[in-house]
């Protein structure tokens, strides 16, 4: 079935909310290129407080100093990102716009910046055990793709996408999820060797960059290949291949200019090479974002098999 068609005004009334979200993923992407400026040059303890910086909301030494510029701005970035996140949802509840799925992801977008600042905030008094620091970037990072998928379910790309008839039901799909998955499990690594410094953790972490290099190719290769003609799945496709071979080919200098000792604040006379290592972060937590967003246009583009005609991307 077609999907139902959209009125003017409801299409109008969307896409303040849609430019929202979208500004909410320029902030969490600025968010986490300061965290991970953070972790690169060992600045996590610039400030031993939380919420406030040494009992301030802007201590001097926050524009002074690298350690608490990097710190402070960091926690400023995902304060920002968290009210962004709670004015998209009072937006949507308040105004009844979008479906109800919608309204239930960013209310779930909005717990997701919660938990992250919990866990960041927690793993400052605890003096940053691993746990809490993996767990706060991994969220970062789903926090993220939960954005792109909001945005993508207000864009006019969503609304004018409609099911190929001539494909296989289902088609797709279950590759797409496995490959969103398989760049959430590798962050989850990644996080595992950046916060521990375990060479273990690390060359696993190399070593599953070329598993999923090899899943998301094969992912996209069967979205273009079998959901070419859908307006949004080339371009998506080919952002992400060059995302690919950029992220793997960053991967290997990463690998040479990293100091072995890992997260210490000596980094910090060196913040091209933080810099470096940061920008490979930022370049995963967009990867996860495009192939969410891939994930969510392929559902939204194929029809659901028998039985299950109201998926969770409908």
């Amino acid at each position: 079935m077609n999907p139902p068609a959209t009125p003017p005004s409801a299409v109008r009334s969307l896409r303040g909310p849609f430019r929202l979200a979208l500004a909410m993923l320029v902030v969490t992407t600025l968010t986490i290129l300061k965290g991970a400026m953070t972790t690169s040059t060992g600045s996590g303890l610039a400030y031993p407080d939380y919420p406030l910086s040494d009992g301030q909301l802007m201590p001097e030494s926050s524009y002074t100093t690298i350690p608490g510029f990097l710190e402070h701005f960091h926690r400023l970035f995902a304060a920002s990102a968290g009210l962004l996140s709670l004015s998209l949802w009072l937006w949507l509840q308040l105004g009844q716009l979008g479906d109800l799925r919608v309204r239930r992801w960013a209310f779930g977008g909005g717990c997701l910046i919660l938990a992250q600042g919990l866990f960041g905030g927690f793993g400052v008094l605890l003096k940053l055990p691993a746990f809490t620091s993996v767990t706060h970037a991994t969220l970062a990072q789903l926090t993220l793709a939960t954005f792109a998928y909001i945005a993508y379910q207000l864009s006019d790309r969503y609304r004018a996408t409609e099911p190929l008839t001539s494909v296989p039901t289902g088609s797709g799909r279950t590759l797409a999820i496995i490959a969103l998955l398989s760049l959430v499990v590798q962050t989850v690594f990644g996080a595992i060797a950046r916060h521990t410094n375990s060479p273990h953790a690390l060359w696993t972490h190399v070593g599953n960059a070329f598993v999923v290099f090899i899943i998301a190719t094969i992912a996209t290769a069967f979205a273009q290949g079998r959901l070419g003609d859908t307006p949004g799945i080339k371009s998506l496709v080919r952002w992400l291949v060059l995302l690919l071979i950029t992220q793997i080919g960053l991967g290997f200098v990463v690998l040479g200019v990293r100091n072995p000792a890992g997260k210490t604040q000596a980094n910090v006379e060196n913040l091209g090479t933080a810099f470096t290592i940061s920008m490979h972060v930022v370049l995963g937590a967009l990867l996860t974002v495009l192939m969410a967003t891939l994930a969510a246009h392929v559902f939204r583009a194929t029809r659901a098999p028998a039985k299950r005609q109201q998926d969770a991307f409908a």
